[in-house]
């Protein structure tokens, strides 16, 4: 069974949902991939499966790293340093579950990741909601 057209029509739907999402709505994304990454790695880590525990430790530092790296500490103030913080802590304790093939080093940093993304994904959807106003006709 030839699963190629549809890993290649998953792909172009992620394309197009990355295309067409909104900054916070890619925010939610990023931190989904992050989560997968995380779990795919740990799953690596916990099969002795050397490849796929750097590929997918590989992918959760690169996105954490660009969600750190695009933080406007002008505007964010103590938020943005508190969220700097807290990726720095996620990408030492990757580090450490790699050098040490210790899956709980993961724990903390996916438990931070599943939150985050919770609040954004609450955020995200007062973006897309009509406003009252607007669903009742008034201006």
């Amino acid at each position: 069974m030839n699963t190629f057209p549809n890993t290649a029509a998953a792909s172009r739907y992620r394309q197009t949902e990355v295309l067409t999402a909104s900054g916070v709505q890619l925010i939610v994304l990023l931190y989904d991939s992050a989560i997968q990454a995380i779990e795919l790695a740990s799953d690596g880590i916990a099969r002795r499966h050397q490849s796929d525990k750097a590929r997918f430790l590989g992918r959760a530092v690169g996105i954490v790293s660009e969600l750190s790296s695009v933080l406007d500490f002008e505007r964010g103030g103590e938020m943005a340093k508190s969220l700097y913080r807290l990726y720095d802590y996620m990408l030492s304790e990757f580090t450490q579950a790699n050098l040490r093939n210790d899956v709980r080093r993961l724990d903390g940093p996916l438990r931070c990741l599943k939150e985050m993304r919770e609040a954004w994904h609450i955020v995200a959807q007062q973006q897309t909601q009509p406003a009252v106003g607007m669903m009742n006709g008034k201006c």
